[in-house]
């Protein structure tokens, strides 16, 4: 039991470092908790007579005092009394360990929650107690049994220690925990999850490196991410935006740490408006939200008509292609047609999702070209012909995208089988463009567009003045 006998963080039972002497306090490298010392001291005894009285259960004290000088005698003990009990226990950590790599090890603030215990202190004793059977161990292959088992709850221990302290945004200690995990789950032969967890290990020594504001050395460490698993891809790229952004502000000057705040802040209320955070649309809603800050700096640009308004607001400029069911005047069955349409970006803060479509499907006139023709003089038209590429005053005022593109042409095939049927028209496609900003006047409950002729309705006007930019 000798590995035991290091003392252990009495916060989360990591090993603590060995302290100078006359300190009276020795810090925790894997949560950051200052341990006193004699506390230390009397949780490590403690934990070392639990640790005693497990291997007391397993093997009666007398037969472990007169046996265990003879080799054969205790690898009898070992393969009689205590590999039974191991054995099921290496697969209840290993299923635990599956279960803990099945969803993200990358967390930002808490952001990404997971469910169940993330207790890590119970994995760390667990990992002393069987460490405290490495005296009884004989041969290489019941010396393997014990390394994996242990290797399993040690890994565990880290990596649940990992995402403690990502939710309290100690980054640094994170990455710390993880990289100790990397070592543990490689050795025991888990190679693919040890390349995961090595890189979440990176990302949150980038994040530590965001946290003291020195964004150059986090920059080099993205890029030097080859592959990221599916499971870590959008947290990943929402840390890389974070790390650009930052780097960007670094460059021109400015607190390198604001873009992690902001990014934070946003998420937050991204996830209030929407009632919870979907991952695979929040990279790219975070690296526009980036862009349009970092436009308002003269660096990134953006697509928007210049006009007069009190914000702009973000649309998805889409093209919309029709194919006749029955012909008519010069016209033949199977003739397409098409036009385009904006969709809003910020539903669900705002109603409806497809704001034009219903006038379109309303309009008197019958033959579909001409509705076509009308529809798109009103607003459309005008969009097109004005945008430009351009990056944003400082002064303007910009409420940043809630909605994706994949989102945006959900909610079109959503409102045109509510409505579409009137129209003699199959085969409807809609190809999801350009997000573009366009500008609005802010009215009681509502935003007012093309000179009145588009409106969204606000739900929350306390919500959607919080969002802007």
């Amino acid at each position: 039991m000798a590995q035991a006998y290091k003392l252990r963080c009495a916060n989360c039972g990591a090993p603590l470092p060995q302290p100078r002497q006359g300190e009276e306090y020795v810090r925790c490298e894997y949560c950051g908790y200052w341990n006193k010392i004699a506390d230390s001291e009397a949780y490590t005894v403690k934990l070392l007579e639990e640790v005693k009285q497990w291997v007391y259960s397993l093997i009666p004290r007398q037969i472990i005092t007169s046996t265990t000088a003879d080799l054969v005698a205790r690898h009898h003990l070992f393969q009689e009394n205590i590999l039974p009990k191991l054995t099921p226990k290496l697969a209840t950590a290993r299923a635990e360990f599956y279960r803990t790599m099945a969803r993200s090890l990358i967390d930002i603030k808490g952001l990404f929650g997971r469910e169940g215990s993330n207790d890590p202190k119970r994995y760390f004793e667990e990992a002393v107690k069987l460490e405290g059977l490495s005296e009884l161990v004989v041969t290489e292959e019941d010396s393997s049994l014990l390394n994996q088992v242990t290797g399993y709850y040690n890994a565990l221990a880290y990596i649940n220690n990992a995402l403690v302290n990502a939710a309290k945004e100690n980054y640094s200690e994170a990455a710390r925990n993880l990289a100790e995990a990397y070592k543990i789950v490689e050795a025991i032969g888990e190679s693919a999850f040890a390349r995961r967890i090595r890189v979440a290990s990176e990302v949150y020594r980038a994040l530590g490196e965001i946290m003291n504001r020195n964004p150059q050395a986090s920059k080099t460490i993205l890029e030097g991410l080859s592959s990221v698993d599916p499971a870590d891809r959008n947290r990943v790229e929402v840390v890389a935006t974070i790390v650009d952004w930052s780097n960007t502000w670094f460059q021109q000057g400015r607190d390198p740490l604001e873009p992690y705040v902001r990014v934070v802040d946003y998420i937050q209320k991204y996830a209030s408006i929407t009632g919870g955070i979907v991952e695979e649309q929040l990279s790219e809603l975070v690296k526009e939200y980036a862009r349009l800050n970092t436009s308002k700096a003269g660096v990134s640009t953006v697509r928007y008509v210049a006009g007069v308004g009190d914000i702009y607001m973000p649309f998805y400029l889409a093209r919309v292609a029709l194919t006749l069911v029955a012909g008519g005047l010069l016209r033949r069955r199977g003739d397409e047609a098409a036009f385009d349409t904006l969709i809003p970006a910020s539903t669900p803060l705002t109603h409806p999702p497809v704001v034009d479509l219903n006038y379109f499907l309303e309009a008197k006139e019958k033959d579909l070209y001409r509705k076509i023709s009308a529809y798109t003089t009103l607003c459309i038209q005008k969009v097109k012909v004005s945008l430009r590429n351009d990056y944003l005053n400082p002064n303007t005022r910009v409420l940043p995208p809630l909605t994706t593109r994949r989102l945006a042409e959900r909610y079109f095939y959503d409102q045109w089988r509510a409505g579409g049927g009137k129209l003699k028209v199959t085969n409807v496609a809609v190809d999801v463009g350009d997000l573009i900003y366009l500008p609005a006047k802010v009215k009681q409950g509502y935003v007012e567009l093309c000179d009145g002729t588009v409106r969204l309705y606000i739900k929350s006007p306390s919500s959607f003045e919080s969002m802007v930019v």
